[in-house]
């Protein structure tokens, strides 16, 4: 009986057959503004005066940006839907809580529940954004519908 070596699989990643591939460069530029942004000691934007929570939004459209990349990246490399849209929820969760995990390292900087609670909103909106997106242009292009 001769031993088979199965080398590849239906899932197997194409951006790990192909290690030049950058599908992922959007988001790796995302990942990167939002890093700086979330570990300078002053954020440079133009104060936002009187918005009521002014810093919770600004992390819900970051990591709304990130899904969105994300979802967009992912299509690209034709992920199956139901794991394009579970990582780009649950990496920028991870990821922002990370980020707030570290930020009172970077005084005067500081971790709160309430920032991670508005990055997860962030990348919920983000992918519903791209699933309405996707259902739009599917129904205005059906010859174009590929799931």
């Amino acid at each position: 009986m001769q031993a088979t070596c199965v080398t590849e699989s239906k899932y197997t990643c194409p951006i790990v057959q192909n290690k030049f591939h950058i599908a992922y460069l959007p988001s790796a530029i995302v990942v990167a503004g939002i890093t700086w942004l979330s570990l300078v000691k002053e954020v440079p934007v133009p104060v936002m005066g009187d918005i009521p929570l002014a810093d919770k939004w600004g992390h819900m459209v970051a990591y709304m940006v990130l899904a969105l990349c994300m979802c967009c990246d992912g299509r690209r490399v034709h992920l199956p839907v139901h794991i394009l849209y579970l990582t780009a929820i649950a990496i920028p969760l991870i990821y922002g809580g990370l980020i707030e995990l570290i930020q009172p390292h970077f005084p005067p900087r500081q971790g709160e529940w309430a920032d991670w609670l508005a990055d997860g909103i962030g990348a919920m909106v983000g992918v519903l954004l791209f699933v309405l997106f996707q259902l739009w242009y599917n129904h205005r292009h059906p010859a174009n519908d590929e799931q």
